[in-house]
């Protein structure tokens, strides 16, 4: 779904705090701040900090809805996220989804997977080893 497809759907927002959980009506995106504006009572959330967004009690269903009709099949949606916390490697692994892979402004990977990880490094399905603190690892979501 795009950014403009959230307006006005109920949802659970997660963010890197594992006590930060928010739920509310998005009300916009203000994309110049990198922020999610959330309703009824207005909050706005970094965009940064963000982990997951899941449709809501009353948003399920016109979600699933939204993205059945768009389609049946998998496909790689257009945002990626950094990965910068435990979660978000361990999801990466247990979903299989494609990494990209940065070195400074050096593009490593484009799409590998993640096999395991440690506080410290990140072994690839090939077996290669790299440093996360010399590597930025962006996850792109799989919607379908």
């Amino acid at each position: 779904m795009r950014y403009e497809d959230w307006i006005g759907q109920d949802v659970i927002v997660y963010c890197q705090q594992q006590d930060d959980i928010y739920s509310g009506t998005i009300e916009g995106w203000d994309r110049a701040a990198r922020r999610l504006l959330l309703g009824p009572r207005p909050m706005a959330i970094p965009i940064d900090d963000i982990i997951r967004i899941q449709p809501g009690s009353r948003g399920r269903k016109n979600a699933r809805r939204a993205i059945k009709s768009k389609t049946d099949k998998a496909s790689a949606h257009s945002v990626g996220y950094v990965m910068k916390n435990h979660v978000q490697f361990d999801n990466a692994i247990y979903f299989k989804s494609p990494v990209t892979i940065w070195k400074g402004d050096k593009l490593l990977y484009f799409r590998t997977v993640i096999h395991v990880h440690t506080d410290q490094e990140v072994v690839l399905a090939s077996g290669e080893t790299l440093d996360k603190t010399n590597h930025v690892f962006v996850v792109r979501s799989i919607r379908g």
